[in-house]
């Protein structure tokens, strides 16, 4: 099935539906962390997720800090290319604090043994 979409010459979009019987070009969305319209398009202000919903980036990488599912649905988004991410720098700081505290313990041990 193609869009619902009406160019302003009066010809219909071709594109398959994404979804509510538009496509990803046409659908319009409401960003439901801060309720301001957003275009169901990727772009350097949106993102929209694997689920198909769309928000502003910048208010789905704050959501992102504390979930990795969608607001509206809650389908995990564990790989989407910002969740892979946060999750390797997630792993590498753990890596960093597990090698610190090794080094903490190792000198308050030395430091015992004098």
């Amino acid at each position: 099935m193609s869009c619902d979409w009406i160019k302003p010459d009066g010809a219909k979009c071709k594109n398959n539906i994404l979804m509510d019987n538009y496509c990803s070009k046409h659908l319009k969305q409401t960003c439901l962390i801060c309720f301001e319209k957003v275009p169901s398009t990727n772009s350097a202000q949106t993102k929209r997720l694997n689920c198909g919903h769309a928000y502003h980036l910048k208010c789905i990488l704050n959501w992102f800090v504390t979930s990795d599912q969608c607001p509206i649905c809650r389908q995990s988004q564990i790989k989407d290319d910002i969740i892979l991410f946060k999750n390797k720098i997630e792993d590498e700081m753990r890596d960093k604090y597990r090698d610190v505290m090794a080094t903490y313990e190792y000198e308050l041990g030395r430091r015992r043994r004098r």
